[in-house]
């Protein structure tokens, strides 16, 4: 068994996973963000980096899940899907001209590759902010690298929302403060992953 959690960049995935873990007693796997070997060049320059960037963190992913998540016993909480990598990142980097028809092609065919044979995870839940509480939670990280325009989680947020509504498997939405609502989180996932008592 394992769950998902999407959500925008600064969206609190990683404190969301770890309320999880600790409440249910999940692993918890993180986005290794530092592994990426080109996150740093790619805030830089977007354009060059994009395609590389992308197919870093689509391995990184692929790699997570089948050589650790797929072969626990114990259930897993990820705080990211390699499925938002596609449908909200590397395809926003293609329509927005920043990867090109051919690299948009390698990346998809790489993709589809590699979630062919991945089980779908058992619940997806999506963290939405508004944009003025991501780029909060960004700026208190203070990670240096990470100067994001307000533009591009924009364009983000719009396509995590039509992601959310097309994900056609178990999902729950959260809008509100993860730590203030923890025990009625926590019951919603129960509620799912026990249950399959659905909102």
């Amino acid at each position: 068994m394992y769950i998902v959690i999407s959500g925008n960049i600064g969206a609190g995935k990683t404190s969301l996973s770890q309320i999880i873990s600790k409440e249910m007693g999940f692993s918890v796997y993180f986005e290794d963000f530092h592994s990426n070997l080109f996150l740093k060049d790619y805030y830089k320059d977007m354009k060059r980096w994009a395609f590389a960037t992308q197919m870093n963190f689509l391995a990184l992913r692929y790699e997570q899940l089948v050589h650790h998540v797929l072969l626990s016993k114990i259930p897993a909480v990820l705080d990211r899907s390699i499925y938002e990598d596609r449908e909200v990142f590397a395809k926003a980097l293609h329509e927005d001209g920043l990867m090109t028809d051919a690299e948009w092609t390698v990346y998809d065919k790489m993709y589809r590759l590699m979630v062919d044979n991945l089980p779908t995870p058992n619940l997806m839940i999506y963290l939405e902010k508004t944009v003025d509480e991501l780029l909060r939670n960004i700026a208190k990280r203070g990670r240096d690298f990470e100067k994001i325009p307000r533009e591009y989680l924009e364009s983000l947020d719009k396509r995590y929302k039509s992601f959310y509504a097309n994900w056609h498997f178990p999902k729950i939405k959260i809008t509100t403060d993860i730590y203030e609502n923890k025990d009625v989180i926590i019951q919603k996932i129960q509620n799912v992953l026990y249950h399959s008592v659905y909102e």
